[in-house]
């Protein structure tokens, strides 16, 4: 299980702070997200309130307890383009060129790749407090979707200082299952019902409370034999600031969860693993669920609609039991399946969400058949150091203290053979740099390295404030003084030596690494390949449907970034196109994300990236491509792992095919340094480049998709 969270605390009117964590990387990055920006807010507070005026929605919105909620007037907006607004400005908010957030989206891009190399469920963790970052759908913000597709985002729930883990489980042959059915008007409870009553042909034991008075409810809840699961269906509620909710538990009675806390907190300790809320507005009931230590809660964000609820509740138990998914899976995907209430309730498939304490193991049906308690998960206290065991076995000290030995003398013998970033001198500052959207995969993989070797070389990664970024607006911010050394995955062009010598400063290019770029397309999209002078007439508008390369009679959309973006679009202007211009035909993206994220959903389109950034994905198909006719060379290793595949598997790289040259289209990546009298930014930028180049940064080079070349 690999855990990736991101822990977001509020920094006064300026934003708020970001701290990453990846079990099993054991690491920690950190950033500072900008404030919410208005037209988030305001878009987000119209969505809401143009969902909740649909009729079918009104009818399940619980009022605080003893009152009762009177309709909206009917509103003209349209629902489906208020769900859009939401999404695009949420996009837009995190996917921020800010320097400060820069660190974060880079981290999460290589934590994805480091994981998908292996068979490990993924689950991404928001841990806020701030009730507006809990209520927004983490899950449509596009970065999430294309590096960590299978993945379903969780809201943490609130730390408590308890450390105790029930030891009891239900004392029962049989999964138990308590539902209680609270007060219904106006909405079906009984499809609800006739799902979970239908679990009892899989030997499930469930018990029914309909309507039940607080007394009856209580007794069930302390049953002497515990249940597994607790669902409740009717309606519910949460205050505005998301901290308590209550249920209507029959005509007449509505209860906080304070209210039936010690019974509750009896069936936890009896076994409790799951309560399922489906009704509406539930994050206060999470929220005080998670105080008296519930592991596990499933609740609806928003009102749900009667079929909205009934589908989820069926969808999530044939994966769960049926198909013996983790409870991340089986939510993900019974909320995917809730698309086709799309145009009915925009938005329906942001509602069901996962509350959970972060060091928990998510459930399996077939943990719960098994009886097994929930179990911590080996996590290192936030605030503790690593202590190294002491128990070391008297043979295996004698073979390190061995193995010690040999490595100093193949130090001092071969250090230069052998180096490592401790064998560079790099001077004591805080150093500027930035540039190639390429690079993102080298920076994870080598700045901790660094810092561990040199800490007084603090390196710190600067984007421009109003420019996407990319090689050229790294080398134009490393001209303008910004940057003390820039990253580049093209050389440097004619005009920025002349711009150079403008400022009476001369630039010095370092290649550090070689890579590839990939062409791709969707993964249902059938042709064998294309050649380069293909690739150069589909950019150019001279090819315009796939059936002109052996493909379907389909119009093809080109994708790609604008030219002034980075460097990867000037180099296959340069280096593909014949340095003719993109045609009119091309369709341009934010930036890699943005482009492939529309690819995997267009099955007309084309684009093309750094082969890192490509290959491993799930939604997209990497072809294979020939200098002309039809020797074609894969940037993947073959065979081709198809979309139905991943990411139980992924494709690799075809490393040996780049380092031989024999794939069409590689390149090499750069260092740039502004030479300026040996001054301490030019030794910084050395040093950075030469750390690069010895054997420990190879690797690291290696390890994230590029070919060493040295």
């Amino acid at each position: 299980m690999a855990i990736v969270k991101l822990k977001l605390r509020h920094n006064s009117q300026n934003g708020f702070l970001v701290i990453l964590t990846a079990k099993n990387l054991d690491e920690e990055t950190e950033g500072f997200l900008p404030p919410l920006p208005p037209d988030l807010e305001s878009s987000f507070n119209q969505w809401q309130s143009a969902y909740r005026e649909i009729e079918a929605v009104r009818y399940c919105v619980s009022p605080a307890p003893g009152l009762r909620l009177t309709p909206k007037s009917a509103t003209n907006h349209s629902h489906v383009e208020h769900t859009a607004a939401v999404k695009d400005y949420l996009n837009q908010w995190l996917n921020s060129g800010d320097s400060r957030w820069q660190p974060i989206r880079d981290r999460l891009i290589a934590i994805a790749q480091q994981l998908h190399q292996s068979n490990d469920e993924i689950r991404v963790i928001i841990d806020a407090k701030d009730i507006d970052l809990r209520r927004l759908p983490w899950q449509a913000w596009n970065l999430l979707e294309e590096h960590y597709p299978n993945a379903e985002v969780a809201l943490s729930a609130p730390k408590s200082s308890n450390t105790k883990i029930n030891k009891l489980v239900p004392q029962s042959t049989k999964v138990r299952i308590l539902v209680a059915v609270g007060r219904s008007d106006g909405i079906n409870t009984k499809d609800d019902l006739k799902v979970i009553q239908d679990l009892e042909t899989d030997g499930v034991e469930v018990r029914c409370l309909i309507k039940p008075s607080r007394r009856d409810l209580c007794d069930a809840l302390w049953d002497e034999q515990g249940h597994h699961i607790f669902v409740f269906t009717g309606h519910s509620g949460s205050q505005e600031d998301g901290q308590i909710g209550w249920i209507e538990l029959n005509d007449e009675e509505s209860l906080t969860i304070e209210e039936f806390k010690e019974a509750l907190k009896q069936a936890i300790d009896k076994g409790l693993q799951l309560a399922i809320f489906n009704s509406c507005d539930g994050l206060g009931l999470a929220n005080q669920l998670a105080q008296i230590h519930l592991p596990q809660v499933i609740i609806m964000r928003e009102p749900v609609p009667d079929p909205v609820a009934v589908d989820f509740l069926r969808y999530f138990f044939q994966e769960f039991t049926h198909n013996n998914k983790s409870l991340f899976t089986s939510v993900k995907k019974a909320r995917k399946r809730l698309e086709h209430f799309k145009s009915d309730y925009p938005g329906a498939i942001w509602l069901p969400t996962i509350c959970i304490e972060a060091n928990v193991e998510p459930l399996t049906w077939q943990g719960l058949r098994e009886s097994y308690p929930p179990h911590l998960t080996s996590t290192k206290p936030e605030d503790s150091t690593h202590q190294p065991k002491k128990n070391i076995k008297p043979w295996l000290l004698v073979g390190l203290l061995g193995l010690v030995i040999i490595s100093g003398i193949a130090y001092l013998v071969g250090k230069k053979v052998n180096s490592d970033f401790s064998s560079v001198t790099a001077p004591e500052g805080t150093w500027f740099y930035g540039g190639s959207t390429s690079w993102a995969p080298i920076r994870q993989r080598v700045d901790p390295e660094i810092k561990k070797a040199h800490p007084q070389f603090e390196l710190r990664y600067t984007d421009a404030i109003n420019a996407t970024p990319g090689s050229g607006t790294g080398i134009r911010m490393l001209l303008e003084g910004q940057l003390t050394f820039s990253q580049s995955s093209r050389p440097i062009a004619d005009r920025e030596y002349q711009q150079a010598q403008q400022r009476g400063l001369s630039l010095k290019q370092t290649p550090v690494a070689l890579e590839g770029l990939a062409i791709a397309v969707h993964p249902t999209l059938q042709i064998p390949g294309l050649t380069l002078g293909q690739i150069k007439d589909i950019y150019t508008g001279k090819i315009t449907n796939w059936n002109q390369v052996g493909g379907p009679n389909l119009k093809i959309t080109a994708y790609s970034r604008r030219l002034e973006d980075g460097g990867t679009v000037e180099f296959l202007v340069d280096n593909v196109l014949g340095k003719e211009k993109l045609g009119s035909n091309v369709v341009y993206v934010y930036d890699t994300t943005d482009g492939l994220r529309k690819l995997a959903s267009d099955r007309s389109g084309i684009y093309y990236a750094s082969a890192p950034e490509v290959v491993p994905q799930c939604q997209i198909k990497p072809l294979p491509i020939a200098k002309q006719g039809k020797n074609f060379v894969s940037p993947y290793t073959e065979p081709l792992i198809k979309a139905d595949q991943c990411p139980n598997q992924r494709n690799k790289l075809n490393i040996d095919a780049f380092k031989k040259g024999e794939y069409p289209i590689t390149r090499q990546m750069f260092v740039i340094v502004k030479q300026n009298n040996n001054s301490l930014e030019q030794q910084a930028g050395e040093a950075y480049a030469k750390m690069l180049l010895t054997n420990q940064g190879q690797k690291l080079m290696n390890e994230a998709g590029f070919v060493r070349i040295r």
